[in-house]
């Protein structure tokens, strides 16, 4: 008996695929692709199909593995942490001196032995630990093929100088989880993009350049975030991107420039922020002044992309392929849904400086499944590393940039500084707060006044006072920027 055909497939038609334990995953089916994405070639002469260079096509192959990766079960992606987790220990164990005794608690552990208690065996690292510890959280030998190890800093959103190295491994999964991001949001590549973030020359001229992993892009350029709101509309204005990458502070403040003045941007299709946290009321905002809408990462100098918001919901999933995330309650143990606790990271692929269960001073909050169909874990929000602005005596907002502030003005100025917060009461003055240690001498201190006047504004007056520790708010997360004045 013959069967009925079923009726040919719509080109373009969505279609739904049954994976393990009810999760989903969209593939088009048919039709032209809505967007063509041409990696980068090598070979002269071929540009397509691309034959790219070898770190563009290890950019290309981590991906692959990204595509398949994401929809496996949450207990199939852990498995294959612990696993990627116990290279790192052993490396750390054999080369690194500060992770000797550190890793006692693992003792005895034989290979595939190691489990999510086993793991929350081994000490909470702290930004004192990273500290104190010095040259000794430092390889002695580097896996063949990891590239050389290069100095890295930063302050952090807690003010403390952190130092550490990284590697053309790290290098390489921030570029593969760079490109998930474009992919996951569906941006075109051949369009043009503008980043208002920090440069190391603030009146530099910056020259357009690529802005995708391992692909031929349209133009991206950039400008420093000290310019005033009127001078970033003009300069959005002049350029005419389609994608807009800045700080939320400095997104709330375009917002308001532009109803003020009457200046949009048309040609603008979406917003993407960084390093701060992402108010929902700013997502509203957008929508309402701009029609746009805003996208999110969650990321740390030291560790790289931590979560990337998902394609269809405002929460974010974490990169478990790169990362380790754990959020935890006071007692140390793994926060609930809904519970809000802090955030310890592993990067799984540093295996020059490993920066093991390292707190990295945020709070957050997980979520459960979510309904995309991905088996990575869901953070429903951020709640630390918000980033006060100062009020210039002009009345003018300025956001100050943690890295160039702590690492370039602070931290090259007061070898000694452990941490540092800048408090404003006043229009014309900042206290600035130090915790160093040993005494700063008047040289040093005249040399980091003028570094912070060259960094905000020599507007201000900076008053230093010297304290022994830095008060918390009850959330445990220090306010590097603070004040005082109200509205």
């Amino acid at each position: 008996m013959s069967k009925k055909k079923s009726p040919p497939r719509r080109p373009g038609r969505q279609k739904r695929i049954r994976l393990e334990k009810g999760q989903r995953r969209r593939l088009r089916v048919g039709g032209p692709p809505r967007r063509v994405v041409t990696p980068r070639s090598a070979l002269a002469g071929i540009g397509w199909p691309a034959v790219p260079p070898t770190m563009e096509s290890a950019v290309l192959a981590l991906n692959y593995q990204f595509e398949q990766s994401q929809w496996w079960p949450p207990g199939t992606i852990e498995a294959l942490q612990l696993r990627q987790a116990e290279q790192l220990l052993a490396h750390a164990w054999r080369t690194v001196p500060f992770y000797r005794d550190r890793l006692a608690p693992l003792t005895g552990l034989k290979r595939g032995q190691l489990t999510m208690e086993a793991w929350r065996r081994i000490p909470i690292l702290t930004r004192t630990d990273i500290q104190d510890a010095g040259h000794d959280l430092v390889s002695r030998a580097l896996p063949r093929g990891h590239g050389t190890a290069r100095d890295a800093s930063t302050s952090g959103s807690t003010g403390q100088p952190v130092w550490f190295k990284r590697t053309r491994v790290t290098g390489l999964f921030f570029a593969a989880l760079n490109l998930r991001y474009h992919l996951w949001h569906g941006r075109d590549f051949s369009a043009k993009s503008a980043k208002i973030g920090r440069l190391s020359d603030p009146n530099a001229v910056e020259e357009p350049h690529n802005w995708v992993p391992g692909h031929v892009s349209g133009p991206m350029v950039q400008l420093d975030f000290s310019k005033s709101v009127e001078e970033q509309l003009a300069w959005l204005q002049r350029f005419a991107p389609q994608y807009l990458l800045t700080f939320p502070s400095n997104l709330r403040a375009l917002l308001q420039g532009s109803v003020e003045t009457g200046i949009n941007i048309p040609s603008l299709r979406e917003v993407a922020t960084m390093s701060e946290v992402l108010e929902p009321d700013l997502r509203v905002k957008c929508r309402r002044i701009w029609g746009l809408p805003v996208t999110d990462v969650y990321s740390a100098h030291e560790v790289g992309m931590i979560a990337i918001q998902c394609p269809e919901h405002p929460h974010y999933h974490v990169q478990a392929e790169s990362v380790l995330v754990e959020v935890l309650n006071d007692h140390g143990e793994p926060c609930r849904p809904g519970e809000s606790g802090r955030v310890v990271v592993t990067d799984l692929h540093n295996f020059s400086s490993p920066l093991i269960r390292y707190d990295i001073n945020d709070i957050a909050i997980p979520g459960g499944p979510c309904s995309c169909g991905r088996g990575l874990a869901v953070i429903k929000s951020i709640l630390g590393r918000i980033r006060n602005a100062l009020t210039l005596p002009s009345g003018e907002k300025v956001w100050p940039a943690y890295h160039f502030i702590f690492d370039d003005a602070l931290g090259k100025s007061l070898p000694s500084l452990r941490e540092a917060q800048l408090v404003q009461r006043k229009l014309d003055e900042i206290e600035v707060r130090i915790v160093a240690t040993r005494p700063v001498t008047a040289e040093e201190e005249a040399r980091a006044r003028k570094a912070l006047g060259k960094a905000i504004s020599d507007a201000f007056a900076f008053r230093f006072v010297y304290v022994d520790d830095l008060p918390r708010p009850p959330s445990g997360k220090l306010q590097v920027v603070l004040s005082e004045l109200g509205d």
